[in-house]
């Protein structure tokens, strides 16, 4: 069988962990390379000895891999532009760890590059590729809950990555480097997964966003409410809001109000609780990495659309930017996408 070998660009972002896994143990991928640019150089070295690929001390050396077809790039936000667009230059496909850019201006210029190059651009973001929410979409679209009116999400509230044991993820409370706080690292999932059940794009934006609970020099948490052009309203809470103590690491949970109904999604991902010092919850599958490792994949060996494009990640971008503005003057933002 057919499988498309990767190359990951850095273990800066904590989500390079489960992705390695995916890849290494895909159907259709096969990991075969790692860089261990930016934060956590001694993980990525690790990492590579565990899988048996070749370590690569920077992505320029990665990228002159022949081998390489395509790459999972997870460094720290501020330098995506400048790897996705190296990425692209060397002929490899881009699964880019959100956001897509720090600016819309930077987005512009990856999604030119990779389309330049003729090279395939995905961003990541999970919760459309949760089995709860792809029934929910389903039976939506099926118009089993009449016209979709209101939606309540919190999607993502995680804890802090400051917290996570044996990772440098100092960077994500350098705005310079990450480009907001808890807001901006987790509220895209969130914002994806709107416009997917929506099927629609927001014409306003109010929120407030703010570093409420840990005191970090950047946001924690904040809420923004959305309005979209279908008349569809949502509110949607995202951040680092989860304490050390609490079971969940990951939160997300759905309200979606129709006309003829309601679907209440509790969770987004199978887990049972363990009870004994402390509670914990763990889960016991997590397809949506693996839907978004296979989706990519499959666009590329099969030369077909990915799921989630560059111009996707660049409206998700948008939204979040105004509704920092929006924070920030204390007034709604209107939204021309």
């Amino acid at each position: 069988m057919r499988k498309l070998n990767f190359g990951i660009i850095s273990y800066a972002h904590p989500h390079a962990l489960r992705y390695a896994s995916v890849i290494a143990g895909g159907k259709h991928t096969r990991l075969v390379a790692v860089s261990g640019d930016g934060s956590n150089f001694d993980v990525a070295m690790a990492e590579a000895k565990k899988y048996g690929a070749r370590f690569y001390r920077n992505y320029e050396e990665l990228l002159k891999d022949g081998n390489v077809e395509a790459v999972y790039i997870a460094i720290e936000t501020y330098r995506h532009k400048e790897v996705a667009i190296r990425a692209a230059e060397e002929g490899k496909h881009i699964l880019l760890e959100k956001p897509i850019a720090l600016s819309l201006r930077d987005a512009d210029e990856v999604i030119k590059a990779a389309k330049r190059a003729g090279v395939k651009l995905m961003l990541p973001f999970n919760p459309r590729f949760t089995e709860p929410l792809g029934k929910a979409k389903e039976m939506l679209d099926n118009g089993e809950i009449g016209l979709l009116e209101y939606v309540h999400a919190i999607s993502e509230n995680v804890k802090p990555p400051i917290f996570l044991q044996g990772l440098d993820m100092s960077w994500f409370l350098d705005e310079r480097k990450s480009g907001g706080g808890g807001f901006m690292d987790t509220a895209p999932h969130g914002i994806d997964s709107l416009l997917w059940l929506t099927g629609d794009v927001p014409k306003r934006v109010y929120a407030d966003i703010g570093a409420k609970i840990y005191g970090f020099p950047v946001d924690d948490i904040g809420t923004a409410v959305l309005e979209f052009k279908n008349g569809v309203v949502a509110v949607l809470t995202a951040g680092w809001g989860n304490p050390k103590g609490y079971s969940y690491g990951l939160e997300i949970k759905y309200h979606l109000i129709g006309s003829e109904g309601f679907l209440d999604v509790r969770t987004a991902y199978p887990d049972f609780t363990v009870y004994q010092d402390k509670a914990e919850k763990v889960y016991w599958d997590r397809p949506d990495v693996r839907g978004i490792v296979e989706s990519f994949a499959r666009a590329v060996l099969d030369d077909g659309e990915v799921p989630i494009s560059g111009e996707d990640a660049k409206k998700n971008l948008a939204i979040v930017l105004a509704a920092y503005k929006a924070s920030e003057e204390r007034r709604a933002v209107k939204l021309d996408l």
